[in-house]
């Protein structure tokens, strides 16, 4: 995997920009996310036009982590709005993106968007890939939004251009992000099965528009097992903080495994407002109430399952902390600036949150290289090239103590806070601890 990252990809036939934005983005991936898995890969079939439907919660970083994890070069469909200056659009038909028009972008929207399905059905023939966005446009929450007939109608269209003798497969792909707006969250992509579109020609010959219903349906329904669907959206915040803030029941770090018990919980919750009403209210109203004093006392629930430290292993805890804090000063020299750049400079200057984390991942794994190569310059001009290239080297093992350093500091403060203010939380550990015997 290494191997072909660092050299087999350059040798590919792909636009040079397209291939050190992919460095990027393997690189990003990897330091971004502090545990990313893809399942279902074994399903994405070779020598054949793909048609990748996906969920779009995450503006800019759903295409390329799709594209990080992908083979072969991926065009997907974006506004149109940016392809107005003619720099802006050769760099990005660099990088295999294609345009798509609104009605707010002032043209014929079906003439300039034919344009681009012709495209498509040609990249597909050419058996390439392309990555489309059904819900037309990008919305953080888990919630899986009504469905635009793209999809279905460039892989009929596609068909129908080449007198149905073209194979074509819609590939539905969910994607899962713990926190869509922090690093050190997990990314989850989960691959359905894929769909021969050839099952759907005869109909089409038939009757066009029903056929492209009835896939659009299929798609639908298969993206709906992919992801989390939070559908009561009146308690939306309140639901997200039971899946990804309340501990499930385990300890593993697999996603994949996280992913799936936050779906039973959720099935849970939905057929418990369906049975019992009164309790789901209950529940929700609870979860609003947690929220707060969990904000408040600056706590995290899985604190509530457990009593608190005792004060001898509390102060071991500390003093372990000071004892390795000269090893986490230097870990802050060495990579608080790079991390804190670009969020500073995204927080600051780009309005829309849905793109922070693409150009976070992005410009970090910029930051992060740039810094370390000039600190690298300075140390070798102090001690000497080969103390430079071991200082390379322990780099990226020093930002991983860092980081294992700073949880484990939130976690020691998170106890003593814990052990401060344990009355005053007594009474709600113990209705939390009865609910969750419900919901767990």
């Amino acid at each position: 995997m290494m191997k072909q990252f660092w050299i087999g990809y350059w040798f590919k036939p792909w636009y040079f920009l397209y291939r050190i934005g992919y460095a990027i983005v393997i690189s990003g991936i990897r330091g971004y996310f502090k545990n990313h898995q893809y399942d279902g890969k074994e399903n994405i079939p070779s020598n054949t036009g793909i048609l990748y439907a996906v969920n779009h919660q995450n503006a800019f970083l759903d295409p390329i982590v799709i594209a990080g994890r992908t083979k072969e070069p991926t065009h997907f469909l974006a506004r149109a709005d940016i392809f107005k200056k003619p720099m802006v659009a050769k760099i990005l038909s660099m990088i295999y993106m294609l345009p798509i028009y609104r009605q707010r972008d002032g043209v014929d929207t079906i003439k300039m968007n034919q344009k681009t399905f012709n495209t498509c059905f040609d990249i597909l023939k050419n058996k390439g890939n392309v990555i489309i966005f059904p819900e037309g446009n990008h919305n953080y929450k888990k919630s899986l939004r009504p469905l635009k007939k793209g999809v279905s109608r460039i892989a009929l269209g596609a068909a129908e251009k080449y007198n149905y003798d073209i194979d074509v497969k819609i590939v539905v792909l969910g994607l899962d992000y713990e926190n869509h707006f922090k690093m050190n969250g997990s990314l989850y992509l989960n691959a359905g099965k894929p769909i021969d579109v050839s099952e759907y020609y005869e109909n089409h010959k038939k009757n066009p528009s029903e056929t492209i219903n009835n896939l659009s349906e299929r798609i639908y329904k298969t993206l709906d097992s992919l992801i989390i669907n939070i559908r009561d959206d009146e308690n939306y915040d309140e639901l997200y903080y039971l899946l990804h803030r309340v501990p499930l029941k385990t300890n593993s770090k697999k996603v994949s495994l996280k992913f799936q018990l936050r779906k039973e919980r959720l099935d849970k919750m939905e057929n418990l407002k369906k049975t019992n009403t009164s309790l789901y209210e209950e529940v929700i109203s609870f979860m609003s109430e947690l929220k707060i004093t969990m904000k408040k006392f600056n706590l995290r629930p899985y604190l509530l399952h457990q009593k608190t430290n005792s004060l001898l292993s509390l102060f071991i805890y500390s003093l372990l902390l000071t004892l390795l804090s000269p090893i986490h000063i230097i870990g802050l020299t060495t990579n608080y600036l790079p991390y804190k750049t670009p969020v500073w400079f995204v927080n600051s200057k780009v309005k829309d949150k849905h793109f922070h984390s693409s150009l976070k991942m992005a410009l970090g794994s910029l930051f992060f290289y740039l810094y370390w190569f000039i600190i690298t310059i300075i140390f070798s001009q102090f001690f000497g090239w080969k103390y430079g290239i071991l200082f390379f080297i322990m780099l990226p093992l020093i930002a991983a103590f860092n980081y294992k350093y700073w949880i484990y500091f939130i976690k020691v403060k998170g106890l003593w806070n814990y052990k401060f203010n344990y009355k005053s939380i007594l009474s709600l550990r113990e209705k939390y601890l009865d609910y969750y015997a419900k919901i767990k």
